[in-house]
């Protein structure tokens, strides 16, 4: 049996649930230094699921008194690096969610720990797991339509202020890292880059709209690839009504297009993009299981989980700098 944790159970809540529903795994421990959250997920675990996770409001406690073969790290994203150095240190391979964390720095600070202590590293990006983009990856990659030219992103969502007042990190540049771009957008962003490659100059705007935070609620640029291929991207938080989101790529190739929204092709110049690859994995938790048991690289290494993190900052840095500028 393997025997796995969880650290940080907001959204880690569900990462625990999915590891107690794996084959040979046992749901041995859980962290977080918020008591109210511990004691509902100990409620909730076991009245729900039958799972009794170790609680622990000390990660250095529950690593010295537990032993592990993976961890998923789900903190606010800015204390990533933090909560992954002490997890590697430990000899503990380890599941991030996303985004990896919120800067170049940060990340390179967990990638020297995964190498010194030889520790599997993945990150949590479901969109992956889904057969459209698995396909359109395969689009792209094998320039089944000709040369990749341009994928332009749209992730058009609402949220209210009580959504960024709630918990207190969020649209906050020191815990979250962004708004509608880093937030929101880490994941199309990460399907881009997937697709793409590692975009090397970036141009951008941003800007707070209609909420009252740090960070924005809209951002937009405009992306040049290592390939030559270019992409535009927005995000925005600020699109009523909730229930009537909207996540868009708009793939342009040589020879052909392909246009999918919210996670369903509309129009492809190629029959059956999303029936191409069938992932093997429905999630990302059940892939790093897997990846732990087979001793193999998860499915988002730090490498490709950093491009998308780059390409974040560079709108940003853009737009502060009034210039474009190389990643």
């Amino acid at each position: 049996m393997l025997r796995m944790a969880v650290v940080g159970l907001g959204m880690g809540g569900s990462h625990g649930a999915r590891l107690h529903k794996c084959a040979g795994v046992e749901y041995a421990a859980m962290c977080d230094t918020d008591p109210a959250k511990l004691d509902f997920r100990v409620k909730a675990y076991k009245e729900e699921i039958g799972a009794e996770p170790a609680p622990y409001s000390d990660l250095a406690e529950m690593l010295r008194m537990e032993k592990l073969d993976g961890v998923i790290i789900s903190t606010p994203s800015s204390t990533h690096h933090k909560v992954a150095v002490q997890v590697a240190d430990a000899g503990v391979n380890m599941l991030i969610d996303k985004p990896v964390d919120i800067n170049g720095g940060n990340i390179d600070r967990i990638q020297e720990a995964v190498d010194r202590n030889n520790v599997l590293c993945g990150v949590i990006y479901p969109m992956r797991c889904k057969a459209v983009y698995a396909g359109l990856k395969k689009v792209a990659g094998e320039a089944l339509l000709g040369r990749p030219v341009i994928l332009d992103v749209r992730l058009k969502w609402y949220r209210d202020q009580a959504y960024y007042d709630k918990g207190g990190w969020r649209g906050t540049w020191a815990y979250d890292g962004g708004g509608s771009l880093m937030n929101q957008g880490a994941h199309p962003m990460d399907i881009l880059c997937w697709c793409m490659g590692k975009p090397k100059t970036i141009t951008g705007e941003f800007a707070a709209l209609r909420h009252s935070i740090e960070t924005e609620d809209w951002a937009s640029g405009i992306v040049e690839f290592e390939s030559g291929a270019r992409a535009t991207v927005t995000t925005t938080t600020c699109a009523p009504p909730k229930s009537d989101q909207v996540t868009a790529f708009d793939y342009h190739a040589e020879d052909g297009s392909v246009y999918i929204s919210n996670d369903k092709v509309v129009f492809s110049s190629l029959e059956g993009v999303d029936t191409l690859v069938e992932p093997p994995f429905d999630y990302p938790v059940e892939e790093f299981v897997d990846a732990v048991a087979a001793g193999r690289q998860p499915m988002v290494p730090l490498e490709e989980a950093r491009w998308s993190v780059d390409l974040i900052n560079g709108v940003y840095r853009a737009a502060r700098e009034g210039r474009r500028v190389q990643v």
